[in-house]
């Protein structure tokens, strides 16, 4: 499903994560108080508003209460990235995350509502922008030298009970199960290999085939 995904502050971290989400085929309100980024940003996105992120008529009014997904990506100002926080929580903004400087802005910055903290030494716009979207990325690596990746995950419900070959597993769902892990022993799969509840499946595919049933995290939890 395509999101409405708010970005406040447009610096470095900002502006990565406002191209990387437009490139990945997603709606983008870009919002920042200084005249110059926001006219930078403006014809990449679907709307770029100049506005103090701590005033919440100005957000209420260029629609921030329609965001799935809001990202606080101001730097310096740790008061104004509080403040903006503690305004999208009370908006009922689904999901908040929130860019932290140091350990103690990241504890008020979840106590105020964020949902997930991130430290940009830490998380590059691009990688963010890709968990935010695909948040089942966060359990699968590349391979080097290709273009697969490889990670572990839990079945799907539709899964359990059924053998490999009566899932057609390659066709289906667009990956090789490579082995699988049963408690404190390591399988390798055969066609009838029954897969149960508890299994780890370790597989590799490529992005672009496995994303359509690894999109719920709820369902499809990394190991």
């Amino acid at each position: 499903m395509k999101k409405t995904i708010l970005v406040i502050g447009l610096g470095r971290l900002g502006t990565a994560l406002c191209h990387k989400i437009i490139r990945l085929g997603h709606s983008v309100m870009a919002v920042d108080k200084t005249h110059s980024k926001v006219g930078e940003i403006a014809d990449t996105v679907d709307l770029a508003v100049q506005l103090d992120a701590t005033d919440e008529d100005a957000l209420s009014k260029m629609g921030a209460k329609n965001a799935d997904i809001a990202i606080v990506a101001i730097g310096e100002n740790l008061e104004a990235s509080v403040l903006a926080t503690s305004i999208l929580r009370d908006f009922g903004i689904p999901k908040i995350v929130a860019r932290a400087q140091t350990n103690l802005h990241a504890k008020i910055l979840a106590k105020v509502g964020a949902n997930k903290i991130v430290f940009p030494e830490k998380d590059t716009g691009e990688r963010l922008a890709e968990l935010l979207i695909n948040p089942w990325l966060s359990s699968f690596s590349s391979l080097p030298g290709s273009n697969l990746l490889v990670g572990s995950v839990s079945p799907l419900p539709e899964m359990l009970g059924k053998t490999l070959i009566e899932l057609n597993f390659r066709n289906t769902y667009n990956a090789i199960v490579l082995c699988i892990r049963r408690g404190e022993a390591t399988l390798l799969p055969k066609a009838d290999t029954l897969l149960q509840e508890g299994d780890s499946l370790v597989l590799a595919g490529k992005e672009e085939e496995m994303k359509e049933w690894l999109q719920d995290p709820d369902e499809m939890r990394g190991i």
